[in-house]
């Protein structure tokens, strides 16, 4: 029984120095936590932000993290960095000049938008089995100036590539995140291996739904869960209260909280509140459930700049009160101001909206925890702050249990291939 035993153990480390994957845009880790869950080792991460970088390291300890821009790394370069070649490659490249939510940036041949293309030239030098790429929906509807949509040049990139790619428009929310969060998924998958991608089944039903299937086994069997189901635990605090030594208001009472605390240290990390003005309190405690800035009386509307200037919002749910009983509103990098705890005065924690992006509680975020913006932050010389802070890290991320999934899925195309007598060498075209 024990040389069973032992013969099992050392399949599973067989198989998971075989799923090797590397992230680009790593960002603060959010993908390759979700892929270590499933079983994948993450060899190498690229992230050219310092803070966000910081973030991985910490928590990825076995991780290689390069912090260099990825235009400014040749092809000759890519394999020297990559030692070991991955079975798969993930990644986020920076989406805002495809983000509907970017009212600034609606150009969709922004040179942001060129990172799509260092991704497939990493592609092209690495050859992994399994590509996926994670971005704004709004990518969907973007075509350049000659009216092709975006996503066929990405599709058809991946096809000359030697892949078969798909894509889907999926809501972490169905997948155990206490979000609505709605992203866009492209899947890749060598040609020489297998056909399809095999999509993750939706574990948590979202809405009302009275439509049978004649596959009821494949229908989610779980509702969606809720902010306070997510962060109902977490010690309830404000900033006049805060300690630095705060904890749990109570046990685990539910699996995301248990899931959530596995491996907690003794005090919450990046859990202290924000310091607001008399003025701001008072204006948050005019709003309700549901409600935003725009439902509250002039009075406590924010200030003008000057006489001629007006109020205006860059997102429908700035100063928007969460609703403890359903799932939260999709954290975004600048999630600092947009939303309002359920039934404290302020905003969110970091930990909390780490929470609600389903980060584990020992997951811990470097660098600062609310900055000026970057053309302010220039403007004043505080060059050394111009990097990712923590809340914007945490909005950038990819949930973790979302990428879980996605992962798992991976896994079980990546285990067809194998029963069919791939060999996880590189793709060839």
């Amino acid at each position: 029984m024990i040389k069973l035993l032992n013969m099992e153990s050392e399949t599973r480390q067989n198989i998971q120095k075989q799923l090797t994957a590397i992230d680009l845009f790593a960002g603060a880790g959010g993908f390759s936590l979700g892929f270590s869950m499933a079983g994948f080792r993450v060899t190498h991460a690229i992230e050219v932000d310092k803070w966000a970088a910081e973030t991985f390291e910490v928590n990825f300890p076995r991780t290689k993290v390069v912090t260099r821009d990825i235009q400014q790394i040749s092809d000759e370069e890519i394999k020297d960095i990559i030692d070991e070649r991955p079975l798969v490659v993930i990644g986020g490249p920076p989406c805002q000049g495809f983000s509907h939510s970017n009212v600034n940036n609606k150009d969709p041949k922004d040179p942001r938008n060129s990172l799509f293309q260092e991704y497939m030239r990493f592609v092209a030098q690495l050859r992994p089995k399994v590509c996926m790429i994670e971005n704004v929906k709004g990518l969907l509807t973007t075509k350049t100036a000659k009216g092709e949509l975006v996503i066929d040049i990405i599709l058809r990139e991946f096809e000359s590539l030697g892949y078969n790619a798909d894509f889907r428009v999926l809501n972490a929310a169905n997948f155990g995140v206490p979000q609505f969060r709605e992203r866009l998924i492209i899947a890749a998958v060598c040609k020489s291996e297998a056909n399809n991608f095999f999509w993750p089944e939706p574990t948590h039903e979202l809405g009302n739904s009275n439509i049978t299937s004649l596959f009821e086994e494949l229908m989610p069997t779980q509702p969606p869960l809720t902010l306070w189901e997510a962060i109902g635990d977490i010690q309830q605090i404000t900033h006049e209260s805060y300690t630095g030594k705060e904890g749990y208001e109570c046990s685990p009472l539910n699996e995301f909280q248990s899931i959530m605390r596995r491996n907690a240290p003794e005090f919450l990390l990046n859990h202290e509140p924000m310091k607001h003005t008399k003025r701001v309190v008072e204006r948050y405690a005019t709003i309700g459930f549901g409600e935003s800035e725009g439902d509250v009386s002039e009075k406590h509307l924010p200030r003008k700049r000057s006489e001629s200037s007006t109020i205006s919002k860059a997102y429908d749910q700035n100063g928007r009160r969460q609703r403890p009983d359903r799932p939260c509103s999709t954290i975004v990098a600048s999630s600092h101001s947009n939303f309002i705890h359920p039934f404290l005065h302020r905003n969110f924690t970091v930990r909390e909206l780490a929470r609600i992006q389903s980060f584990p509680d020992d997951y811990e975020f470097r660098g600062k925890r609310a900055v000026l913006s970057k053309k302010l932050s220039i403007r004043k010389g505080l060059l050394d702050e111009i990097y990712l802070d923590q809340r914007m890290q945490v909005g950038n991320a990819v949930p973790p249990l979302f990428a879980k999934a996605l992962a798992e899925s991976v896994r079980s195309t990546l285990s067809l291939t194998n029963s069919r007598g791939g060999k996880n060498e590189i793709c060839s075209t």
